[in-house]
Parts: C-alpha cells; sequence; structure tokens
C-alpha cells in the first residue's frame, strides 16, 4: 500500500495507468446526510429539555396532571369517568374528557372518584340599566360552570399495567368501546416504551446472546462447512415453516381478548388491535408459508459441493492466520455499536415524541382568550404538541432510517476494503502440510480409506487431520502435491481504521445513496432468486416438458420476469460498494459496471459470485428466530417480568420479542455477511486483479483460491471493466427474443397438431368417388 490515496497496490514508476487516485465521489448526498444527522442531533436535544418521556407512559388526568408523579404520586392509574346517566352498575357512555387519577382500580360501584363534569353555559340578556356613570342599553350574560364531583365508580379491571378499563360483559360494550377509541393508539406507545424500560435485561442478554451464535457459526464453519450448511438450510426452512403456522393460527383467536398468551406474543394483535389483528396474521402467515416453500424448492436444488472451494477461500481470508482477529472484530464492533446506536435513536425519538405543552386555555370570547386571573384557575386541561412537532418527528424518523442504513453499508464497505487489502498482501513460500502428512499416511495407512473423483478419474485416498485441526483428504498421488504452499503477508491490524477513514474521507456520499438502494431493492433481488430457483426445474425436466408445453412456456416466463428483475434491480447490491473500493467510481458507475463486469466475467466468478447468500440468509433465521423464541419463555415465565405486581413487569413481552428479533437479525447479518461479501469480493477482486495486473497476479493470488480459478488466471474477461456506453437491456432483449421463439414455435406446433386431427377424420368419406 502506497498511502491512503492509493489502491489496491503501489504499481511501479512506470506503470502510471495501473495507478488509482482516490476522490470524493457524490459531495452532494454526503452533505445532505451530514445536514440530516445535524438536524437529528439538534431535535434530540431539544427534546431532551423541553420534552419528558413520562409523558408517554404515564397518564393525564382531566387537569393535566400526570398519574404516579408530582401531585399524583400515590395514583398510578388512569380511570375514565362516565356521563350521568347509568345502566346497572355502569354508566351508558364513558367521557374521555374526563379522566382520573385513582390508586387502585375500583372493582365495584362503592367508591367515590373526582370526575370534573362537562362544562354547563348559561346565558341570560339584561334590560337596561345604569352603573357608575355608565347607562346600558342592553346586556348579555354569558355563565360557564364546571364542576368536579365525586361520582359512582364502576367496575374496572386493570389493563396493561397502566389503565382501569370497564370488565368485559355481556350488558355493555364499553370494553371494547375503550380498547379501539382513546387506548388503540396510546396504548401501543405507552406499552412499548414502558417494556422497554423494564424488560431491557432481557434485551441485552439475548444480544449477547446472538453475537455469541454468530461467532459460534463462524467458527464452526471454518471446520464443519458442508454439515453446517445441510443443518442450516433445513433448519431455516422448517423453522420458516412454523412461523407461518403461529401467525396463520391466529385467526382464530378473539382479537379483543388482550391479555390471552397469544394475543401477548403475536406482533398482529399487539399493533393492530380489533379484527384487523386476524387479517394482518393471516397475511403474514401466508407470506411465511411461501417463502418456506421458495426455501425448500431452494435447498432441494442447492449444490453443497460446488460451494466448498470458495467456502474454504474466505474461511482463509477471514479466519486465516495472516487475516488474525481483524476480520472478526469488525462484526462484533458492529453488533455492539449499530445495537447501541438503534437503542439512542429509539430514545432520541421518544424525546422528541414526548414535546408537548399543558394547555389550560379553553375559553374564548370574540377570537380572545379570557385572561387568567389570580384567584381562578381552570379545572380542564390538555396535552397539545407545538406547531412543528409532527415536521419535526418526520424528519427524524426518516433520518434514523437513512442513518441506520447507511451505517450498516458503511460497515459493509470496511469489510470490502479489508478483503480487498488481504486481496492484494504479498504471498510468501511455506512448507506445505499435507506434503508432509501424505507419505505417512500411504505408509502407514492411517486415517479414513475414501474414495476421490479427479479428473484423470477415480483415485484412492485417507483422511486425516491437518496441522490447524480441519479434515484432509489426500490422494495417493504424491507427485501432484507440491511441497510449498502460498501464504498471506500478516494483515495490519489497523486496516479497519484506515476502510473507516476511507470511507468517511472520500466515499460517504456514495454509501449514503447504496445503504437505502441496497435495501430497498432486496425483495426484489431475491424475487429474482426464487425465479430462477423454479426455473431451473424446469430446464432439469426440459424433455419432459415437450409434452407439456404451456408448462415450459411458464418456466421460461419464470426466467424472462427473473432476468427484468436483474436488469432493473440487480445492479443495486453490495457488490457495487467492492468497485468503489477499487476504482473510486460514484454511486450511478458502480451499480452499472460491477453488475455488467460480475456477468462479463464469466467462469468461476460468474458461476460461484453470490452463491453464499442463502447460507448466509438461513443462519441468520436460525439465530433470529431462536433468540426471539427464547425472548418469549424468558418474559412469560419469570415471575419477576410476567407478575402483574413486579417493579419490572413487562406488560408486552409480545413487542419485546419483536425488538429482540429485530436486533437478532441485525446481529446474525453482521457476522453471515462478513462471510458473504468476503466470498464475492475475493471473486469480483480476483477478476479485476486479473485484468488490470496480470503480469504479477501470482504474486498476491490467495493459495486457497487458486484451485478455483487456476484454468482462468491468463484468461481476460470478454469486457474491460472500465467505464463505457453499453445496451443493459441486451440481455432482457436476448431472453425475450428466446421466449418469444418458445411461444410462437408452441402456437404452431398446437396448431398443427390440430390440423393433422382435423385431416385424419375427413367429413366426406371418399370410398365410393369414382375417377
Amino acid at each position: 500500500m502506497a498511502g491512503d490515496d492509493m489502491f489496491p497496490i503501489a504499481p511501479a514508476a512506470d506503470e502510471k495507468k495501473n495507478q488509482v487516485i482516490r476522490y470524493t465521489t457524490d459531495l452532494g448526498c454526503g452533505c445532505l446526510f451530514t445536514v440530516t444527522v445535524g438536524c437529528m442531533v439538534a431535535l434530540s436535544v431539544l427534546g431532551f429539555f423541553i420534552g419528558d418521556t413520562k409523558r408517554l407512559t404515564h397518564g393525564l388526568d382531566y387537569n393535566g396532571r400526570l398519574c404516579g408523579e408530582g401531585q399524583m404520586a400515590n395514583k398510578s392509574y388512569l380511570y375514565y369517568c362516565g356521563f350521568l346517566e347509568r345502566n346497572g352498575d355502569y354508566p351508558k357512555s364513558l367521557n374521555y374528557h374526563s379522566k382520573s387519577c385513582v390508586e387502585t382500580c375500583p372493582n365495584s360501584t362503592e367508591d367515590k372518584i373526582a370526575c370534573v363534569l362537562p362544562e354547563f353555559v348559561n346565558t341570560t340578556m339584561l334590560g337596561a340599566g345604569k352603573q357608575n356613570n355608565l347607562t346600558f342599553d342592553s346586556t348579555f350574560d354569558i355563565q360557564i360552570t364546571q364542576s368536579v364531583v365525586y361520582q359512582t365508580s364502576y367496575p374496572t379491571e386493570l389493563h396493561l399495567g397502566r389503565y382501569c378499563v370497564p370488565k368485559q360483559t355481556s350488558e355493555n360494550d364499553l370494553y371494547s368501546r375503550v380498547l379501539n377509541g382513546p387506548l388503540k393508539k396510546v396504548t401501543q406507545i405507552n406499552d412499548t416504551v414502558q417494556s422497554f424500560k423494564r424488560g431491557w435485561p432481557v434485551v441485552l442478554t439475548l444480544v449477547i446472546l446472538a453475537i455469541g451464535l454468530g461467532l459460534a457459526y463462524l467458527l464452526v464453519l471454518k471446520r464443519f462447512a458442508g454439515i453446517l450448511i445441510f443443518i442450516s438450510l433445513w433448519c431455516g426452512t422448517v423453522l420458516t415453516g412454523l412461523g407461518g403456522l403461529f401467525f396463520s393460527i391466529g385467526i382464530f383467536f378473539d382479537p379483543y381478548n388482550e391479555l390471552g398468551w397469544y394475543q401477548q406474543s403475536s406482533p398482529c394483535f399487539l399493533l393492530t388491535p380489533g379484527p384487523e389483528a386476524r387479517v394482518w396474521s393471516a397475511f403474514i402467515g401466508a407470506i411465511f408459508f411461501m417463502v418456506c416453500g421458495c426455501m425448500y424448492i431452494s435447498v432441494k436444488n442447492e449444490k453443497i459441493d460446488e460451494s466448498i472451494g470458495i467456502i474454504y477461500a474466505t474461511v482463509d481470508c477471514i479466519m486465516g492466520s495472516s487475516a488474525g482477529a481483524s476480520f472478526l472484530v469488525q462484526p462484533l464492533t458492529q453488533a455492539c455499536l449499530g445495537t447501541f446506536l438503534t437503542l439512542v435513536l429509539f430514545y432520541g425519538g421518544m424525546l422528541i415524541y414526548s414535546i408537548s405543552e399543558i394547555d389550560h386555555n379553553f375559553i374564548s370570547m370574540n377570537g380572545l382568550w379570557v385572561p387568567k386571573e389570580p384567584y381562578a384557575r381552570e379545572l380542564m386541561a390538555k396535552e397539545v404538541h407545538p406547531w412543528y412537532w409532527q415536521t419535526a418527528l418526520t424528519v427524524y424518523v426518516v433520518g434514523a432510517v437513512w442513518f441506520m442504513l447507511t451505517l450498516f453499508a458503511f460497515f459493509q464497505f470496511v469489510i470490502i476494503y479489508a478483503v480487498c487489502d488481504w486481496f492484494f498482501l504479498e504471498n510468501t513460500l511455506e512448507d506445505n502440510p499435507e506434503a508432509k502428512n501424505l507419505p505417512a499416511a500411504l505408509a502407514k495407512r492411517k486415517g479414513k480409506s475414501v474414495k476421490v473423483n479427479t479428473r484423470e478419474g477415480g483415485k484412492r485416498g485417507y483422511m486425516t487431520t491437518g496441522v490447524d485441526g480441519t479434515q484432509v483428504v489426500h490422494v495417493q498421488d504424491p507427485g501432484r502435491i507440491p511441497d510449498k504452499i502460498a501464504v498471506k503477508q500478516k494483515l495490519p491490524l489497523c486496516i479497519m481504521t484506515k476502510g473507516i477513514f476511507v470511507g468517511l474521507r472520500y466515499h460517504l456520499g456514495t454509501i449514503a445513496l447504496a445503504g437505502p438502494a441496497i435495501v430497498a431493492f432486496a425483495p426484489f433481488r431475491a424475487l429474482s432468486e426464487v425465479l430462477k430457483t423454479f426455473a431451473g426445474v424446469g430446464e432439469d425436466d426440459e424433455e419432459g416438458l415437450d409434452q407439456e408445453r404451456w408448462k415450459f412456456l411458464l418456466f421460461g416466463g419464470f426466467r424472462l420476469l427473473a432476468t427484468l428483475l436483474d436488469e432493473t434491480c440487480g445492479r443495486y447490491s453490495v457488490t457495487m460498494l467492492a468497485d468503489v473500493v477499487l476504482r473510486s467510481t460514484n454511486f450511478s458507475t458502480a451499480s452499472n459496471d460491477a453488475y455488467d463486469f460480475i456477468l462479463d466475467a464469466g467462469g468461476a466468478v460468474a458461476l460461484l459470485h453470490g452463491v453464499t447468500n442463502n447460507f448466509a440468509t438461513f443462519g441468520a433465521i436460525i439465530i433470529t428466530l431462536f433468540c426471539a423464541l427464547l425472548s418469549e419463555i424468558l418474559l412469560e415465565t419469570i415471575p419477576v417480568f410476567s407478575n402483574t405486581t413486579s417493579n419490572l413487569y413487562v406488560p408486552s413481552p409480545g413487542m419485546m420479542t419483536l425488538v429482540v428479533a429485530i436486533l437478532a437479525w441485525g446481529i446474525g447479518t453482521s457476522f453471515l455477511s462478513l462471510f458473504t461479501m468476503s466470498a464475492d469480493t475475493l471473486l469480483f477482486t480476483f477478476a479485476y486483479a486479473r485484468d488490470n495486473y496480470a503480469e504479477n497476479l501470482s504474486d498476491f493470488l490467495p493459495g486457497n483460491l487458486q484451485p478455483l480459478v487456476q484454468n482462468e488466471i491468463e484468461v481476460a474477461p470478454t469486457l474491460v471493466l472500465q467505464p463505457q456506453s453499453r445496451n443493459q437491456w441486451k440481455r432482457l432483449h436476448h431472453t425475450a427474443a428466446k421466449y418469444t421463439e418458445q411461444l410462437t414455435t408452441s402456437v404452431h406446433n398446437s396448431i398443427k397438431q390440430m390440423r393433422g386431427t382435423s385431416e385424419g377424420t375427413p367429413l366426406l368419406s371418399t370410398g365410393g368417388l369414382r375417377h
């Protein structure tokens, strides 16, 4: 490395054409991103000084006082007063503006609760009169009277640890009115905040567990790649199917029973109270089952053996002796920093959301508020937000999403930078442990006897344990095993720091654009992979489909749609960041050139690029579902969190499970994306180095990558990775033309068959015709 502005290697003095000068890309977007983050910080500081998160977790009585705080310190529960007309033990309707704080929720009609009555307006027209040198012709007298009275209570039950709601009874529907009225949105926010404040020990514990599982997955992958991938694929498929079953059974549960175990566990019932919860449960369950079906087909057609080579090469990169702990520290840092910043952003959002004030001004005449007097104060008050509140909240939410997407894209950039740097480290020749172990294994015949398929045919060999503990297969052909192997030099420990500096200094704007684009187009890229999986099934049975032409056309349609999605959405993937690292390109150039370069490179690069994505996705699913299930079990079974009388009672365990699932997914993907991005970056960097540094490629080509690309080292890709005009729709046009040809052929064949059937049964018999 020649300096911070040089990448990936320092070329000789006479090779200036290969020198890459790094420059700032997408500066405008970088400035906009910086301003947005600055506004988020300013709004959070404003909320810290004038907001109060207790307003989100405590009810407000009719006078604007917080239940459980200040004057109401011993009255922690909010009670809705009723109107004067009653039907048995209950009022006919509730006055949602008349709310009082109570010590305990009344269970009968024996309590007396202070409630504010609706205002009473009395008007009187007064006649003429005289007072203090003033002569009145007429006077319109208005008297507004409002009183606080002690009202007879009605039977209630505690709801989510804060609210006294009418008991469920067949006599009235007051319970459902409250839940779908004033508490429909307020409860969701208050409940989430309160659960988060009390259940954070469980969240923290499971975050640490997710980090451990991600690290363990990589370590096990190093030694038992094949069996781990096989188990992960099937476990992920089964767990996804179980998730679909869990959501689907929600259609059988009562959406108004807020205290049921399922209602407390399902995010659909927590986020959408009422009948809508059933609809969302059915919809999400159907999505889970569809994903499970696609995963099953993908697993059935997954060729694990073809991926083992790139897996071992990637493991050597991120966990080999030359890398040290540089790569493993990165996902650990990413998981911890990502979790911390997520919590900080969540708290900042709470601060901004809590910006409000208590408004006592309810009386006005001719557009003018009646001035306050020292001897009188209003009884009624309400919470109001300032004029800028909605705009501030929108800016913060949009900025927070953009910030997190950019943050994860930045982490990906740093990993790719480190992989590229590792790739261009010079090799050193060391003794080959296989060459030392082979003669002893053959002489003593130690190890398990296996049959190995080679290009020269089947050979016998032995499986032994290498010096690093991995399983090594030895072929009985000592002459083909070299005495020396290429080993990378030590990767500098500061490589991650250097990647961070380069990303912030030169490519912040490009990364800020790439982050949202990668996530936004990810579902379409996943759909393309699913369609290609189905299309692959059709190709395997192409001969049998000749008899069922419609199936052949269906699979051809899958291929056409997959090509369309690839051409429009496949360009916006993590691969574009590799192009930014290697060539210092902007967002537009990187997204177009990187995608075309992979396809035009051909060979092992195009074949194996992206092949590890499924493995990482399935592993992340396992980590996520395991942590989510464990969270639900802990919050439901540990008394300190499940007992309503406990100070740490979590009113919404399902919401906390959802939070844990989101964090576990982010942590799992941070570890497993290290593996997938490293694999794809190695292939991409090899193709780039083959094109630009062919003369000294053997000096730094990783040893474990050589067997995969041995026959392609000297074969340059058909299209050089340089900015140039090209028709990005040519592949789509080719696929569409092929599909049209198949469709035309099918129609012609169908017409011929119909004609053949008609000609075989003539309408008139020709047996009696004479010539």
